[in-house]
């Protein structure tokens, strides 16, 4: 069915800075990882770039910025239910309160999404081969700038 999904504004000025690896591979587990004492220390910089593996697999990586004008937010969905009760300001600044019409809140209808991280670039990994150019990410990242651009034509 159908859900709606709310973010709750204050979470983004707290967010701390966060490392983001981007892997090529899914990863079936979804409690956080000590990445930084096992993963990260085993990145190699060399001159083809960076080299580290996973499970075995050799990986090849580089650094992708968030383009020009936005920011990058790592974002959590609360538990079912948890501050699902009565009404709540989505706006994040008081003074909108009047102008928003603040609809009940439903248990399995709407959802509440905060940040726990902010980023302004994160590492691409690529199975044996760097990613580069024309991988998936890098096309996705590609469209805010494209669609401005057709916006002004």
């Amino acid at each position: 069915g159908k859900q709606r999904i709310h973010l709750r504004p204050g979470s983004l000025r707290g967010a701390a800075p966060a490392k983001l690896h981007l892997l090529p591979c899914d990863v079936l587990v979804s409690r956080p990882a000590p990445v930084d004492r096992f993963f990260t220390p085993a990145v190699r910089h060399d001159a083809d770039g960076l080299q580290a593996s996973f499970r075995g697999r050799g990986l090849r990586g580089e650094e992708v910025a968030v383009p020009p004008g936005f920011a990058g937010f790592v974002m959590v969905t609360e538990e079912k239910g948890e501050g699902l009760i009565g009404k709540l300001n989505f706006s994040g600044d008081a003074e909108d309160k009047a102008d928003e019409a603040q609809e009940p809140l439903e248990r399995d209808f709407d959802r509440l999404i905060g940040a726990t991280g902010s980023f302004s670039h994160f590492t691409l990994w690529g199975l044996e081969t760097v990613p580069g150019p024309d991988a998936k990410v890098h096309r996705a990242l590609g469209w805010p700038s494209l669609a401005a651009a057709c916006l002004h034509v």
